[in-house]
């Protein structure tokens, strides 16, 4: 069996086959599970290990307790449109949001769709870059579980409520950003206490608001915001759009990911622009494309070898792992192994031998 220095490697198509079979226990029909499975592969592909396999766990908890529906849409204006997830998993939700809101850019030139009544939905990035792979600029936020205190207080009240921007570009990659409002995600910090590992001084505080290097504290208390006032300021405005205005649930009344005997009826807000409304699709490629170059031949700090714009890396990575094997940390594999087990299904995860 092959190792990185992060894992033990698995084919992304194992994980594929293994996920699907463990969905079809709970009886989720096959396109939920395809448009599930295939955020989370992506999210290992990507190196978004936090928001991957990892995160079948409880959501299988979640859809095998509560009772759901797929999506509907309940007000279709002309380039707004509002979406009822009907409980639903986030995933499914926020892709049709997004072919919704592709369909309306395509006539209108720009497509605002809103969902409430969904689930935790993983990583943003995924949503956004739907549009960017057609040629458009892709949005996509989310509001989430409370993780952070209002500045100056020191109770979680807002989620880190991530927001997501994707850009088609010339250079055989889009041009994505993905970034929640923490110093560091609640994944990484869930990581760090399934590892038995300590986290960073400055990355969460326990429940007394002292800052603490104990996962199991800080996901007890709170994550710090990133920049301070700065990243309670954008959590909040993701809280409006995509719990005030959807007519989601927001702030502290949303659940927990790890509470599953419930909906967590959290909402997004997800976005897409034509940039032939624009301009040209050649032109709008053209100047991006001058834009990354001029970045990346800024001169470079000391011991920098080479700048990157955002999505770059996570191209890169996402082309190493299809080739060589994702890499699991040994627990994660054992952690839905057992899954696998208590569901009576009869395959495992092994690694690449």
């Amino acid at each position: 069996m092959f190792e990185s220095n992060n894992g033990i490697l698995v084919k992304a198509e194992t994980l594929e086959i293994f996920c699907k079979n463990l969905l079809k226990r709970i009886n989720i029909d096959s396109y939920s599970s395809e448009c599930l499975v295939d955020t989370l592969i992506q999210s290992n592909l990507r190196g978004y290990d936090t928001h991957g396999v990892v995160r079948l766990i409880p959501y299988v908890n979640r859809f095998r307790t509560i009772k759901w529906r797929r999506p509907e849409i309940i007000r279709n204006e002309r380039a707004t449109g509002l979406i009822d997830g009907n409980d639903c998993m986030g995933q499914v939700c926020a892709k049709y949001a997004m072919e919704t809101a592709m369909g309306k850019a395509e006539d209108f030139g720009v497509g605002l769709v809103g969902v409430k009544n969904s689930n935790h939905f993983g990583r943003a990035a995924y949503f956004s870059l739907m549009a960017a792979n057609k040629n458009m600029i892709g949005i996509a936020f989310t509001n989430a579980s409370s993780r952070i205190p209002p500045w100056g207080g020191k109770e979680s009240m807002l989620g880190n409520n991530p927001q997501s921007y994707a850009f088609p570009t010339g250079k055989g990659y889009p041009l994505v950003l993905d970034i929640s409002h923490s110093v560091v995600s609640a994944g990484k910090i869930r990581a760090a206490k399934l590892m038995g590992e300590k986290i960073p001084e400055g990355w969460a505080a326990d429940k007394d608001g002292k800052t603490t290097q104990d996962p199991a504290e800080a996901l007890d208390g709170f994550l710090l915001p990133m920049g301070g006032h700065k990243g309670y300021g954008l959590a909040l405005v993701m809280d409006i759009l995509c719990g005030i205005l959807t007519g989601s649930e927001f702030a502290k009344q949303i659940e927990r990911i790890d509470k599953t005997d419930t909906a967590q009826h959290i909402g997004h807000f997800i976005g897409a622009i034509n940039v032939c409304h624009f301009m040209s699709l050649e032109s709008f490629i053209d100047r991006i494309d001058a834009l990354i170059d001029i970045l990346k031949s800024s001169q470079r700090a000391d011991g920098v070898e080479e700048i990157y714009v955002p999505g770059e890396i996570e191209h890169l990575t996402a082309q190493k792992r299809a080739k060589e094997g994702i890499p699991l940390e040994k627990k994660v594999i054992e952690a839905l192994n057992s899954l696998s087990e208590e569901l009576g299904e009869e395959s495992r995860i092994i690694g690449i031998s």
